[in-house]
């Protein structure tokens, strides 16, 4: 009997050995019945497992893809496609650790189809997928009913969008199965819907009701008149308003009514302040709410006999900060800063929007803590806004544009601020010196602007608010900029003024100038040499430093500027 027994239990070991054996040749390998894409990657090392990849599955070529009987391609070189091997082989020997000791046999003996780990240019991927794209997509285009003289209807277009995201997931998938070759259909959306004959004619018929018919809307201030066209191209072919339209219509509206609240705006004079522009409510009009009356309305207009329709036109008023009554609190009680400059060789083009410039930048209030931008004063800049073209520095050029001379306006409220002793945030010197700038001063007491950058900015750090005046006097050619406020006893010293680094200016330069009669020359700029410059600006209260900055200014050589005219 014990001989049996022990027969018996040495059978069972040599079961249990010949089962265990490969657990123990195949530890640090994959498992059995092990597959990548259908390929054998039974009890491989990791090293083994990279290899073979590299070998068997080279990321080489191009995929295809196909919209109707447009083809398209993704070059793999293209978006550095290639298979990560380390991740890959990763998930090849690690599967049967990842479900536990106590499936760690089972796993072993299980069969498992692995996809690739593929790393790729995500960046480039996406640009490749937009410029596809932009090449598939089209916009839809909705039927319209118009008025001109009869009522008529003009078909619409379906559009076409490709899905971007979609579209990805289809190539890494691709990419991860190794399907190299082959052809896909690119996946597109069809946007939009065209109206059919019968909701034609029901929109023609309601059309028919709205000739002849307008809409006011009004309150006390201001009204506007919607007419038959956009009535009639507003209805929609599943009957009702077409909501899209009349939101653009809206929203438009709502940009060319809306009236900014205008703040009081006071003058310093003999001493004291004045009121000089009296506060003013502005209004909005409440869009959403006109967005649903109208579409609420817009089917019984048509039923209605009166030809001229009148609703409440929803405004929200908008109310100043400052108002007239505030005059007394603002604290506007003695100067605290001026700062002046000269331009008496200055043209009469620039001279137009130094005066206009400084007009803008005028009678500003800052309150405490606010930060003053002098490109946000400013505001645009154009022909329309009654700037002329004038020379300007721009990227080391002098070059002909709209508003050149502004930078006069920056430079003489710079110096009123550094007088004023406010908290300087913004400051860039000119990349050459200008002799204006110099005309009553040292080199390197100039500020440039230039929509939007470089800016101009201070930071009001006093306890009331401040009234920023200029006087332009166009007959001595000077302009002068004043902060008025309320004195903490802060006082200014600019000191440690340096001058270093002189180069020698340039060769002239000659511009043509179509706007000066031919064979005319005018000089606009006298060479200058290159420059270097700093100084100490340091505000103190009560004896306390509150501000310390050293100003630097780097001037390249500046040559003599010529303009020659070429005009009739």
């Amino acid at each position: 009997m014990k001989n049996k027994m022990l027969i018996i239990i040495s059978v069972l070991f040599l079961i249990l050995a010949s089962f265990l054996a490969p657990l123990g040749f195949g530890f640090g390998k994959t498992g059995k019945e092990t597959t990548v894409l259908g390929k054998n990657y039974s009890l491989l090392s990791k090293k083994e497992i990279m290899n073979n990849l590299e070998l068997e599955f080279p990321m080489e070529g191009e995929l295809i893809f196909r919209d109707e009987e447009r083809v398209f391609v993704v070059n793999l070189a293209s978006i550095s496609a290639k298979i990560n091997t380390d991740e890959t082989a990763s998930n090849l020997l690690f599967r049967r650790l990842k479900q536990g000791l106590g499936k760690y046999i089972k796993a072993f003996y299980e069969s498992k189809d692995f996809e690739l780990e593929i790393d790729f240019d995500e960046e480039e991927l996406n640009k490749t997928i937009a410029e596809i794209a932009s090449q598939i997509d089209k916009p839809f285009i909705p039927a319209e009913i118009i008025l001109n003289k009869n009522v008529e209807i003009v078909d619409g277009e379906l559009g076409q969008t490709t899905k971007q995201e979609l579209f990805k997931e289809m190539i890494i998938t691709r990419l991860k199965k190794y399907e190299i070759k082959g052809e896909t259909q690119i996946p597109v959306e069809i946007i939009g819907e065209i109206p059919s004959d019968s909701d034609k004619e029901k929109a023609l018929e309601i059309a028919k009701s709205y000739i002849g018919k307008s809409v006011t809307f009004k309150d006390n201030e201001v009204s506007t008149e919607i007419d038959d066209k956009v009535l009639v191209n507003w209805i929609s072919f599943g009957g009702g308003c077409q909501a899209q339209k009349v939101s653009e219509y809206v929203d438009n509206l709502s940009l060319s009514l809306k009236k900014e609240a205008q703040d009081a705006v006071f003058k310093f004079e003999n001493g004291k302040v004045i009121d000089f522009l009296p506060a003013k409510e502005g209004y909005s009009i409440d869009s959403e709410k006109m967005k649903t009356e109208i579409c609420r309305d817009f089917l019984n207009w048509k039923n209605l006999t009166e030809k001229n329709i009148v609703g409440e036109l929803p405004l929200l008023k908008v109310q100043p900060k400052i108002n007239n009554s505030d005059v007394n609190n603002l604290g506007i009680k003695e100067l605290l800063g001026r700062g002046t400059s000269s331009f008496k060789h200055s043209s009469e083009i620039r001279n137009w929007n130094v005066e206009k410039g400084a007009s803008i930048v005028n009678r500003i209030l800052v309150a405490p803590g606010e930060t003053f931008s002098f490109i946000k004063s400013l505001g645009e800049v154009s022909l329309d806004n009654g700037y002329k073209k004038a020379y300007i520095i721009r990227q080391g050029r002098t070059v002909l544009d709209v508003g050149g001379g502004v930078c006069q306006v920056s430079t003489t409220l710079f110096r009123a601020m550094l007088d004023a002793g406010v908290s300087i945030t913004e400051r860039q010197p000119h990349a050459y010196r200008v002799s204006y700038y110099e005309e009553d001063t040292k080199p390197g007491f100039d500020a440039t602007v230039f929509i939007p950058k470089p800016d101009l900015a201070f930071i009001n750090d006093t306890s009331h608010h401040l009234l920023i005046q200029s006087y332009y006097d166009g007959i001595n050619k000077k302009l002068t900029y004043e902060i008025y406020g309320t004195s903490d006893g802060r006082k200014t010293v600019i000191d440690n003024y340096k001058q270093w680094g002189a180069a020698p200016a340039p060769p002239e330069v000659w511009i043509d100038d179509p706007t000066l009669p031919l064979g005319k020359v005018v000089k606009d700029e006298s060479a200058v040499p290159g420059l270097k410059t700093a100084f100490d600006w340091t505000v103190t209260r009560n004896g306390e430093i509150i501000h310390k900055k050293t100003f630097t200014s780097s001037y390249v050589p500046w040559a003599a500027v010529y303009r020659r005219g070429t005009g009739q």
